[in-house]
């Protein structure tokens, strides 16, 4: 009877491995996928982003976003707190915007299906215009993530914004997310950015790395995409 129980337990590790390579064919070789949320749902500027991120809003943020990853039956994902710009789609206005990068295990592959059914489901149930994703992909030759950190000085949001407008195309400082420095006492004018990071592949590090010198660049191959509710997507 025992050995019956020991083959039955590796006939199901087998058709549960069948599944997950199986899934696996349309992300092949991925890490772990990101998506990038907002409940936010008008114009604001910095410092309202920035109180939001502090705040009420943020906390209802990650709660929401568990649920939703729950009901579709994800495992624990990581989150990480934004404050971010980006340029609306319906005037084309530049806002800032309090979000949530929200990190998928890396042990749950998605298919392409799944993953764009979830980006949309969040742009739903959080009343945005679209979700971004980010899929890294070493085997790609494309680079959708790129970041820098900002090691040489310590510099606070303002000084950071100034940064981006004076040294870089101003395609840059349309939308990107600043990694903030965890320390619960900071205010809007003390606190300081760790990294800037963007998402596309018409972000160019190289251009970023002539620009910034004395700071640490670092970039991610894959493909980035906006995902609206009705479910189209844009690749960035």
């Amino acid at each position: 009877m025992k050995k019956l129980k020991d083959y039955i337990t590796l006939l199901a590790l087998s058709i549960s491995y069948s599944t997950i390579t199986f899934a696996n064919n349309d992300f092949s070789d991925q890490f772990s996928i990101e998506f990038f949320a907002s409940n936010n749902t008008s114009e604001i500027n910095l410092q309202t982003a920035f109180n939001r991120l502090q705040g009420k809003e943020q906390q209802d943020l990650q709660n929401e976003t568990i649920k939703i990853m729950q009901k579709n039956h994800m495992e624990q994902s990581t989150f990480e707190n934004l404050l971010g710009t980006y340029k609306m789609s319906n005037d084309q206005n530049i806002t800032a915007d309090n979000s949530e990068k929200i990190i998928t295990s890396s042990y749950q592959i998605l298919s392409q299906e799944k993953t764009f059914k979830l980006a949309s489901k969040l742009a739903t149930t959080l009343k945005q215009e679209s979700v971004a994703i980010l899929v890294p992909d070493r085997k790609s030759q494309m680079v959708a993530d790129t970041v820098i950190k900002l090691k040489s000085h310590h510099y606070t949001i303002n000084e950071t914004i100034k940064l981006i407008h004076d040294k870089l195309p101003a395609q840059y400082s349309q939308a990107f997310s600043l990694h903030l420095n965890n320390n619960v006492c900071s205010t809007f004018d003390n606190t300081i950015v760790d990294e800037i990071e963007w998402l596309g592949s018409k972000v160019k590090p190289e251009e970023i790395k002539k620009s910034f010198p004395q700071e640490e660049i670092t970039f991610h191959y894959g493909k980035a995409y906006l995902v609206y509710k009705n479910g189209q997507k844009e690749q960035l």
